[in-house]
């Protein structure tokens, strides 16, 4: 008869195991996509260029369409950035189960991910083949490829992630002029904001889960308010200022380096600029 005690000892011991295994399952569960992600090149989906793999049932005739297309907002998003550093894996996706494998999410027409170890990808539906769309995911792969992880997840807010993707995509405002593109993201926010309509302020949408967690109304008018004020910063620090923060940022690792570039490129204004009414949000707006 085996003592009660080894019984006890015994069973202590698989605990440890136990919680191993449960931690594997959690990170399967919460990391599964990234998973799915790095083993592209095991799956069945074809690599029609490097690093561009598409779903086997996504039509031949199509994989040109889908080149000539990533071609094209890689030249968007060049001309923006100065060049293009950007080298997420493309994932081209024919169904909804498929980009929810890899993107972790059904909504949306894209996403792009990126690891604490450096590798990156951008995960496109059906809908996600435009320019657009693709702009704006490879918009969020250039700004982690230059900063890095942790900086791109911990110190940068969210609304500024996402407003800066926004100046690439036109689908809410397709101005080229920084002001003009000031002006009409406002007055498409004016138009989402009309009482009794809530307005979020920049603090409200600095998280990843702030900026998403709500219905299509709340993620609207989070990117609406995010564009208004990113394109009110690039109207006074221009794309010069752009790049000279992102030399700051990535030495100082201090977002206050936002603030410092305008404040720096206001004073060589040869008059003052437009009012951004967003940044008065839940404070109070200073005296003239």
């Amino acid at each position: 008869m085996q003592n009660p005690e080894n019984q006890k000892s015994g069973r202590l011991k698989g605990i440890p195991f136990l919680l191993f295994l449960l931690l594997l399952i959690a990170l399967y569960l919460q990391y599964s996509h990234v998973i799915y992600c790095e083993a592209i090149g095991l799956s069945s989906f074809k690599e029609i260029e490097k690093d561009v793999f598409v779903s086997r049932e996504i039509p031949a005739g199509n994989h040109a369409f889908i080149s000539e297309t990533l071609s094209r907002a890689g030249e968007r998003v060049a001309g923006f950035w100065g060049e293009k550093k950007g080298k997420a894996v493309v994932i081209v996706c024919a169904t909804a189960s498929e980009y929810e494998r890899y993107c972790h999410s059904r909504e949306g027409a894209g996403c792009s991910l990126g690891t604490l170890y450096g590798s990156s990808f951008i995960v496109l539906n059906l809908h996600g083949i435009n320019t657009d769309v693709i702009s704006h995911e490879m918009s969020h792969n250039e700004l982690f490829g230059r900063l890095g992880w942790k900086k791109t997840t911990f110190d940068v807010p969210q609304w500024f992630n996402e407003g800066l993707s926004m100046m690439l995509d036109y689908r809410f405002v397709n101005a080229r002029d920084s002001l003009e593109r000031f002006r009409g993201y406002l007055r498409e926010w004016r138009i989402r904001t009309v009482p009794p309509a809530k307005k979020l302020s920049l603090e409200e949408i600095s998280s990843l889960n702030d900026f998403f967690n709500g219905d299509s109304r709340h993620v609207a008018l989070a990117y609406l308010t995010a564009a208004s004020e990113v394109s009110y910063w690039l109207m006074i620090v221009g794309r010069q200022g752009f790049r000279e923060w992102l030399d700051l940022f990535s030495s100082k690792g201090d977002f206050a380096s936002y603030h410092e570039i305008e404040r720096i490129y206001r004073q060589r204004l040869p008059a003052p600029v437009h009012d951004n009414p967003i940044r008065y949000l839940g404070r109070q707006r200073p005296a003239e």
